[in-house]
């Protein structure tokens, strides 16, 4: 049997050591200050818990260690919030967190340097207080019900062993912690969504699960991380999965959805939507074919569908994605491609049937995973559908929730609670809106956690039809993510190359050798504050020349046509340093 990883868990922070102690468990960790050595302690060690006259804090899970400029820091989760149960084991969103240092001062520091690490603390922070983490202490959130059964990784008792490493997002916390004796006190956790709702369907009750799991490989922001990389993955690269779990049965259906695998990108240079490029001088090829012969091995046959545009700017992708899935002659590979603003214009999203048509024999062909009760396994999914769009994000959602429902239907036929062929979801029945809110929610979060802001579309999702509220609400979006993807991923995208262990922090950094934060361009520094001053001259000047005069005169037509030249110079100076402005990664520089 395995076991859990430790819950609730006493923190002791002293001068030389920390201490974790179990709630439930006579054992305790002693972690050394300031290097970070580690120690499994019993009852019967010599050592003492340090019970009275120093700091006490409770915690809820440990994700491991960091090396930032001032030294090692343990991280660790503070507060949960209950999500619900799957198989009686209790799942929870991550509410809180906090970052230990264990070097007790900053005196060995430089100025400098005390600023750098308050900067890398904000990146940690950044990431840890992005929605939404979660995690199990004993259900294992990074594996689906059927890689849980037929891996056959790991050892009893060895929870962290059988995770599905792509998705725990503090695997690059966990090597400078992990020993094999500690392995009930690291806690892998999963950015994304889960929602667990428990339902009533045709008088059965049911519990409905959605789990999207993000992957770590190839991680980042919307417009500074796109398509593949030379090892074969992808950006934005999800694992969604809907289980449905009766009193005596387990399905579960999985969908993956991830950027489109060449080497392209699509810099943010203060345009409004920069037009996408592909890379020249690069194998898209091997990189494509690394890519799909993973996830062939991974899932079985796979069903592309491509919702990007077949004209304008997406339409250089959408003809190298065919061409190249057609050079790889794949016999796994299907390639459906599917213009979804063309086909849904005009709100027309009743079409969408259209393509729900074309993939129904390979949804009926790749089945679901079904186990009883027991763990006999009765069938396995043996296929996937991988969907994407530009982002993998707003059209994606609106899909795959349309083949998510019909899968779900199809479920429900074969648990018995539909007849064949007869009975379908009730559109007015409270489990419809359950299932639409539950996948609009779920195209939000993923949407936060790569482009900053909420999905578009959801509208859809929530009610079945494009509303005029929701065009609007997809408009303020738009413009969030224009200013977001602009002016504030660059940090984000530090962050997450931080958090994740794709940069890693050197001792003696900002003293021995030079920090990348300390990177500084003087003359785009003093083209920046030219702007700024000169913006809020012309704002000042706008409002003087138009509300100081009684009446209006041709000196007021002077002072306007100055303020108009103005401003059009100030556009025509942005415009060719555009790129001066735009908030840029300077831990791993994209090219």
């Amino acid at each position: 049997m395995e076991l859990r990883i430790f819950d609730d868990m006493n923190l002791y922070i002293t001068p030389s050591r920390l201490y974790i102690q179990p709630v439930e468990s006579e054992q305790y960790v002693i972690i050394e200050r300031p290097d970070g050595a580690t120690s499994l302690h019993t009852a019967e060690s010599k050592e003492q818990l340090p019970i009275h006259g120093y700091e006490l804090r409770k915690i809820c899970g440990v994700l491991g260690m960091i090396r930032l400029i001032s030294g090692l820091h343990l991280v660790v989760v503070t507060h949960r919030i209950f999500v619900g149960l799957i198989d009686n084991e209790p799942v929870w969103q991550m509410a809180g967190s906090d970052l230990i240092p264990l070097s007790p001062t900053l005196t060995h520091l430089s100025e400098e340097q005390k600023e750098q690490n308050s900067t890398y603390l904000s990146m940690m922070r950044q990431v840890l207080e992005t929605p939404f983490f979660y995690f199990s202490y004993g259900y294992d959130l990074t594996n689906s019900l059927q890689r849980g059964k037929t891996s056959g990784g790991g050892e009893n008792g060895n929870f962290y062993a059988k995770s599905d490493k792509r998705f725990v997002w503090n695997e690059g916390l966990l090597d400078k912690i992990f020993v094999i004796d500690l392995q009930r006190y690291v806690l892998p956790i999963i950015h994304g969504f889960v929602s667990i709702n428990d339902v009533t369907i045709n008088g059965q009750p049911l519990t409905w699960i959605l789990i999207s799991r993000r992957s770590i490989q190839h991680a980042g922001t919307r417009l500074f991380c796109r398509g593949i990389n030379s090892n074969g993955e992808v950006a934005n690269y999800v694992e969604t999965e809907q289980i449905l779990i009766s009193s005596q049965d387990r399905v579960s259906f999985v969908q993956t959805r991830g950027s489109i695998p060449l080497f392209w990108h699509q810099t943010p240079n203060l345009q409004y939507k920069p037009r996408p490029q592909l890379l020249t001088g690069r194998d898209h090829l091997i990189a494509c074919s690394r890519h799909f012969d993973e996830q062939c091995k991974r899932y079985g046959p796979q069903v592309l569908i491509n919702l990007i545009d077949h004209k304008g700017a997406e339409d250089v992708l959408e003809k190298a994605y065919d061409a190249t899935i057609s050079t790889l002659d794949n016999p796994n590979l299907t390639y459906v491609s599917f213009d979804f603003h063309q086909e849904c214009k005009k709100m027309r999203y009743d079409r969408l049937s259209l393509l729900i048509s074309r993939i129904a024999k390979d949804q009926d062909n790749f089945g679901m995973f079904h186990a009883n009760e027991d763990g006999t396994v009765r069938s396995l999914q043996r296929g996937v559908f991988r969907t994407n769009c530009i982002d993998c994000l707003d059209r994606t959602n609106v899909v795959q929730s349309l083949i998510a429902k019909r899968s779900l239907e199809q479920a429900l036929e074969l648990l018995g609670i539909f007849k064949f062929g007869v009975k379908r979801i009730d559109p007015s029945s409270q489990f419809e809106s359950i299932f639409k809110a539950v996948w609009a929610d779920n195209a939000d979060l993923i949407s936060v956690q790569y482009s900053g802001t909420g999905a578009l579309k959801t509208d859809f999702t929530r009610t079945g039809k494009r509303t005029f509220k929701g065009l609007l609400r997809d408009g303020l979006n738009s413009l969030t993510r224009y200013i977001k993807n602009n002016f504030n991923d660059g940090f984000r995208q530090d962050s997450i190359e931080l958090f994740l262990g794709s940069y890693s922090v050197r001792e003696g950094e900002g003293l021995a050798f030079p920090s990348p934060l300390a990177n500084t361009n003087t003359t785009v520094d003093w083209r920046k504050r030219t702007i700024l001053a000169t913006v809020l001259f012309e704002i000042a000047m706008f409002f003087v020349v138009m509300l100081y005069p009684q009446e209006y005169t041709f000196k007021t037509g002077v002072l306007l046509m100055v303020w108009g030249m103005m401003v059009g110079l100030t556009k025509r100076f942005c415009v060719k340093h555009r790129n001066d402005f735009v908030d840029l990664p300077k831990l791993l520089p994209k090219k």
